[in-house]
C-alpha cells in the first residue's frame, strides 16, 4: 500500500519513512528522487498518484522573530508549504484514500493551541491544518478514513536551523523524531474501530538553548 511522506529528508519524515518500511513509500520534498517543491503550488496541483492508502503532511517551514520584520516571502512560504500544499495534496488524493479506507496525518505543533509571541505566522499555519483535520474527520468518517492531528512540542531536527532557539540536549527536555514515528507506527496499527483523532507530545522538562546570530536575539 502506498503512503505518501512529505519532507522526508530529514528529521521527523525520515524517521516515519524509516519505520514504515514496510509500505511502499512515497517521498515527497525537494531533495527526494522525484522532487517536488512545496512552495511550488501549480506543481502540488499537478501532483497526483494512484492507490494511495495513507498520506501524512509532515512538511513545516518556520521563520521567527517579530511579525513587522517578517518578510511577504517568508508568510507566503509558511503559508504554501505548511497549509496550502498540504490542504492540496490530500484533496488530489482524498479519493483513493476513501477508497483504501486509509488515514490522513497532519503532523501540527503545540504553537496550533496557543500564543506563539515571535512565531504568530507559524503559529497560525499550525492552527489552520490542525482545524482542517478536526473538521475533515467528520466529513469522512462514516466513509472508513481516519484523520490524525499529531502535535510536537520541541522536537530535535533541522527545523531549528531557521530559528533563535533549539530545544536542549538535556534528554528530558526535547523529543526525538522517532518517537513521533513509533506512535504513527501505532496508529495504523490500532483496531479499525478506534480513532486516535489528536496526540500532543511535550518534553518532560521546558528548555530552550539559544541560538547565537539569529533574528529575535
Amino acid at each position: 500500500m502506498k503512503i505518501i511522506i512529505s519532507g522526508t529528508s530529514s528529521g521527523i519524515g525520515k524517521a516515519i519513512k524509516e519505520k514504515l518500511k514496510d509500505y511502499e513509500i512515497i517521498e515527497v520534498c525537494r531533495r527526494c528522487q522525484y522532487s517536488l517543491d512545496l512552495n511550488d503550488i501549480k506543481k502540488v496541483e499537478e501532483y497526483k498518484i494512484k492507490d494511495v492508502y495513507a498520506i501524512i503532511n509532515n512538511a513545516g517551514v518556520g521563520y521567527f522573530g517579530q511579525f513587522e520584520d517578517i518578510s511577504v516571502s517568508k508568510i507566503q512560504e509558511m503559508v504554501n508549504v505548511n497549509l496550502l500544499a498540504p490542504l492540496i495534496l490530500t484533496k488530489n488524493h482524498l479519493k483513493e484514500i476513501k477508497k483504501n479506507k486509509g488515514f490522513i496525518i497532519n503532523i501540527s505543533s503545540t504553537s496550533a493551541t496557543q500564543p506563539a509571541r515571535l512565531g504568530v505566522v507559524y503559529s497560525a499555519t499550525k492552527a489552520a491544518i490542525r482545524q482542517f483535520g478536526v473538521s475533515l474527520f467528520e466529513e469522512v468518517r462514516k466513509e472508513g478514513v481516519k484523520v490524525i492531528n499529531i502535535l510536537p512540542d520541541l522536537t530535535l531536527s533541522n527545523f531549528h536551523n531557521n530559528t533563535f532557539f533549539k530545544p536542549s540536549n538535556e534528554k528530558l527536555a526535547h523529543i526525538k523524531p522517532e518517537d513521533i514515528a513509533n506512535i504513527i507506527y501505532d496508529i495504523f496499527n490500532l483496531p479499525e474501530n478506534l480513532v486516535m483523532q489528536e496526540v500532543i507530545l511535550k518534553p518532560q522538562i521546558f528548555k530552550l538553548d539559544k541560538r547565537k546570530g539569529r533574528e529575535g536575539d
